[in-house]
Formats: structure tokens, sequence, C-alpha cells
């Protein structure tokens, strides 16, 4: 019996692929704790209507409101905060059932599941499938986006254009990168010769769309100006290389082998869309959609536009997984079969091994904290990064409390507490009042014998204090890229 018998047919084939991505995801929804950028996206659901929401979107966002609009009706409904999660598992599974549904187009079925698999199992696909931010949304509508085209190529029908424009009027107001795909699916309508009979019609759905999203592009352009992104930095070429191969796995990453891999799966994937461009019209939207959003982010970042980021790059994920996979298409069903779930076995145990290390636990941490006598005017040192710690500590503490930024102001505290990770717990310095362990972390209470400058291990520690009731020792920063968006 043929491979693909097996898997049965097409709809079978994109269900089963959409409930193993919906199953891999579920876990770190309700077990993960909210990180820096999910407290963002938390307060905002917390806004009592709908124009305070959209205001908050504006100021403290990087994104247009439409995630956050659908999130922010799942929390009026009913939804807890942590439920709205669910809003990126299911784009998950949608997601990695799409895929399957775009490259059976162009490949055989076993191949368009084993690329279904990728998307469902890959390291960036499942940290953003469980969390409360727009990026799973984000590749969810790009490969939404593909498959209406394609469709479109088969059957052009004014219905299929209708939702064309739907879909890139939702995907403008998701991220401001999907008109990176956009572009990418226009210069592929007007330089293919094989989209020429849907050419006109399809760009008028794409204008029309596109018309409606730009109605959010005055406050894009004041959210540009607030500099969200300035921990990008200069252009380096390394990230625009590894990114396709990042968005499944983060193996060897931070190691010489990371680039040759990087470079290797870059070559696979531009190999397979050589494979594809020979399939016809549908194989060369996957490559446009594969290789343009990114040639195009690269370039702006290239020309002093500091945007780019792995993150806004997980559009061309479906179209790169599909890419990739096109290599075995020339293989029996068998060898595909065989061959691809162990290349998704193998990213699978990689992405396992990132969520098992999972965020800090800001929840223990905090409740350690008050545990050990933590009062808003007690200056807290986190051997970390501030902007990993701030928030979700700030969340997790009672009574709402806000941690700014501190600088030591040369006097002693009578009181620090210390966040540092066990294998740093190792205290030379003040005494150890008292101590308490969250597992990965350790929670430490210290009465300093000389100033918290004067100890080099804060030097590089984010000093964390109340503006409202600060300590004496500790001065608030309330400016400068240091300061809280609130």
């Amino acid at each position: 019996m043929a491979a693909s018998s097996r898997l049965g047919g097409p709809a079978v084939a994109v269900a089963g692929v959409a409930l193993a991505a919906a199953a891999v995801r579920l876990p770190g929804t309700f077990t993960q704790p909210l990180s820096q950028d999910e407290v963002a996206s938390a307060r905002i659901l917390r806004e009592p209507g709908v124009w305070s929401m959209l205001a908050r979107v504006a100021r403290t966002e990087s994104t247009p409101p439409l995630w956050y609009s659908l999130a922010w009706l799942l929390h009026r409904l009913g939804l807890s905060i942590v439920d709205v999660r669910l809003l990126s598992v299911a784009a998950g599974a949608g997601l990695a059932g799409c895929v399957v549904a775009v490259a059976r187009r162009v490949v055989p079925l076993p191949a368009a599941v084993v690329a279904g698999l990728l998307v469902a199992v890959g390291g960036e696909f499942v940290a953003h499938g469980h969390e409360l931010r727009a990026y799973e949304l984000l590749a969810f509508l790009a490969a939404l986006l593909a498959l209406l085209l394609m469709r479109e190529l088969e059957e052009p029908r004014r219905s299929t254009e209708i939702a064309i424009g739907v879909i890139v009027a939702l995907g403008g107001l998701t991220h401001y990168f999907f008109a990176f795909a956009v572009i990418a699916a226009v210069a592929w309508l007007w330089l293919d010769p094989g989209a020429r009979r849907v050419r006109r019609r399809v760009s008028y759905a794409i204008l029309a769309g596109g018309i409606v999203a730009a109605a959010w592009a005055p406050v894009m352009l004041v959210q540009y100006n607030r500099d969200r992104y300035w921990w990008i930095g200069a252009f380096r070429l390394r990230p625009v290389v590894a990114a396709p191969l990042r968005l499944f796995t983060t193996a060897f990453a931070d190691h010489a082998v990371g680039i040759l891999l990087s470079v290797l799966f870059v070559a696979v994937a531009a190999a397979g869309c050589f494979r594809l461009a020979r399939v016809g019209p549908a194989g060369r939207l996957v490559a446009a959609l594969a290789f343009g959003p990114l040639v195009v982010a690269g370039a702006l970042w290239a020309g002093g536009v500091e945007i780019f980021a792995l993150r806004n790059l997980i559009e061309i994920g479906p179209a790169v997984a599909i890419a990739v996979v096109a290599l075995l298409a020339a293989l029996p069903d068998r060898a595909v079969v065989v061959t691809g779930l162990a290349f998704a076995s193998l990213i699978g145990v990689s992405t396992l091994h990132t969520e098992g290390a999972g965020s800090p636990p800001f929840a223990q941490i905090a409740h350690a904290l008050v545990r050990e006598g933590w009062r808003p005017s007690d200056p807290v040192a986190v051997l970390g990064n501030l902007f990993v710690f701030r928030a979700p500590l700030e969340w997790y503490l009672p009574h709402a409390s806000v941690l700014d930024a501190g600088r030591p102001m040369g006097r002693v505290c009578r009181t620090v507490f210390v966040v540092s990770p066990r294998r740093r717990s190792g205290l030379t310095f003040g005494r150890v009042t008292d101590r308490d362990s969250t597992g990965r972390y350790v929670v430490s209470r210290l009465a300093l014998r000389v100033p918290l400058g004067a100890e080099r291990v804060f030097h590089r520690a984010a000093i964390l204090v109340d503006p409202v009731d600060p300590s004496r020792c500790v001065r608030a920063i309330r400016t400068g890229r240091l300061a809280p968006i609130a």
C-alpha cells in the first residue's frame, strides 16, 4: 500500500497534523508563566473599554490592534487571561493544517504532511503557539494567503478574491511584517507568466484589503517613533542567514557549528525552491513567500531600519518548510515518510529541550520574595536581564506593584533581596538573614555592610525598586530606555 494511502486523504492529513500541533502547544499554555511581552498584552486585556484598549496598544505596542482586539473580546466574554492563550493554540493548529493544504498542491501528500509536522513541532512556532502575542496568528494568516492564491490559480472565483482581500486586511492589522508577505505575493503575481490570468483580479483584491489595513497607518508611525526596537542594533548578516533554521530549532545557535548548519539549511531550502519553480506558478509562489520577506526585511535592516527580529519573520516558516520537503519529493513515498519523520523528530526533541528550560519561575520567585518579607520599599537585585524580569515580577507580586530600574546612591541598604540562579547563589558579601529556593532560583534576604554599588556582583545586576516608595539607597530611573512602558 502506498504511503499516501496509509496517511489517508488530504482532509484526514490536515486534521491530524492540526491536532498534533494543538497537542504540542497545550501543555505550555497552562504551565509557562507570563513573559515580559505577555505581561504587556495582559495589561491591554485588563482595559475596561475598547477605546482604552486601542489607546494602550498604540502607546505600548509596536504592532497593529487585531490580535489584541480578539483577545480582549475573549477576556470580556469570560476567559481568564491565561486561557486567552488558547487563541494562539488555535492559530497554531490552523497554521499546521494549512501548511499541509498548501504543500499538497506542489508536493506529494506524504511530503506535505512532513511540512505540516515541521511547523507543528518547530521551536519558534511552538513557543509563540501558547503565547499572549500575535506571532502565531501572523504565520497562520500568511499560510492562508498562500492557500487562497493557489485556489485562485486553480479556479478563479469572486468568493476567493473577496477572501484574499479579507486576509490581506486581517494580516495587515495583525502585524506590520505581513506587508512583506504581500509584497512577495505581488511580485510573484506580476512577474510570473503563470499568474497572468488572475493578475488584475487578485491585485484589486489585495489593494482593497491593503486600504482597510492602512487605516491604522498613522498610529504605526507613532509606534515606530517610540523606538521599541532599539535593542536590535546595527545590521549583521548572520541573523539574516540564520533566520530560516532558527524558526525550527535553536540547536547550536551559539556555536560556530550553528553558522554552518544555518548556511546548509538555507542551501537546502533554496534547492527546494528551484525544484518548486519547475512545478509551476504555485511552486514559484511558495519560493517567493519563503525568501521574499526575508530579503526585504534584511535589506531594510541593512539600510538602517532596525526592525529585524526572528519572531517577526515567523511568516516565512510555512513556505520554508514546504521548500525543505520539496527535495524529498523525488524519493519513494516510504523513504519520504521515514526521512521526514526522522527530521521532524529531531526538531521536536530540540523544541522539547527548549520548552523544558522554559522561562524563570516568576510566580514562585514573587511568592518567595513575599514569604521572605519583601516590601515595596525594599530594593530587589536580580542577577539576570532587567527586561526579562521586571514586568513579570510586577505582574506576580501583590498589589499591582510597580518596579523601576534603580541606580545605587552610595548609601548602605538596610535590607536588600537578591534573586539569583541556583548556580550563582553562593553569596559572599553582606549577612544572609534568610533564603528561599524556587528550584532553579534562590531568593536571599541580605543585610549589607557596604553600599549596594560597592559590591562588584551588583554591577551587572538589575536593581528593581518601587518608584512610589523607594529605598533611600537606590534611585529610580524614570527616563530613557530603562524607563517602564506604561
